[in-house]
């Protein structure tokens, strides 16, 4: 399912960073922060814009990065790692868009048929956030397995061999 690859402390160091960035977002952001400002929600009702704000930026930094990245003249492990960073981040940049669009329309929606306190919480976290939340931890867990790749040197079998033949071809 994967292959080995010999490879420094230094270049496994390099290929982890855009998992771990990707975790902190995911873990701090998405979990730690998003409880904090929930919990204040009746207060500041905007403080949980702090979310996908940052989320957005961490999410555009990866992939942006990862695109320098692809130009470098790094090695071909640490690009395939940010290459497969970058691919999740933007699906997860879609997934998070459609999520603002969903509670952002269910709480217009209900604000505009003036439905009750509960029934909004209701429509947005069973219709908004609890698809978000399963997904988020999905990608923990896929997260942490790049993570323990990147550290052990291995990669997919598809991106192995899509470097294998970027370097056969290069020659």
């Amino acid at each position: 399912m994967s292959q080995q690859f010999e490879i420094s402390t230094d270049e496994s160091t390099r290929a982890k960073w855009p998992h771990e960035i990707f975790l902190i977002n995911l873990v701090f952001n998405h979990i730690l922060v998003f409880a904090s400002t929930f919990g204040v929600f009746s207060t500041f009702p905007l403080m949980v814009l702090i979310v996908p704000i940052t989320s957005f930026a961490i999410t555009a930094y990866i992939i942006v990065k990862a695109k320098q990245i692809m130009k470098s003249d790094e090695t071909h492990f640490v690009k395939a790692h940010w290459k497969i960073a970058a691919k999740r981040n933007t699906h997860f940049m879609w997934l998070l868009s459609a999520t603002c669009v969903a509670v952002g329309g269910g709480f217009w929606l209900s604000l505009a048929m003036g439905w009750s306190k509960i029934a909004t919480i209701a429509l947005l976290g069973g219709v908004g956030l609890l698809p978000f939340m399963v997904s988020l931890l999905v990608l923990i867990v896929l997260g942490n397995d790049s993570m323990y790749q990147a550290r052990h040197g291995k990669l997919p079998k598809r991106y192995a061999e899509q470097d294998l033949a970027i370097e056969s071809a290069q020659a």
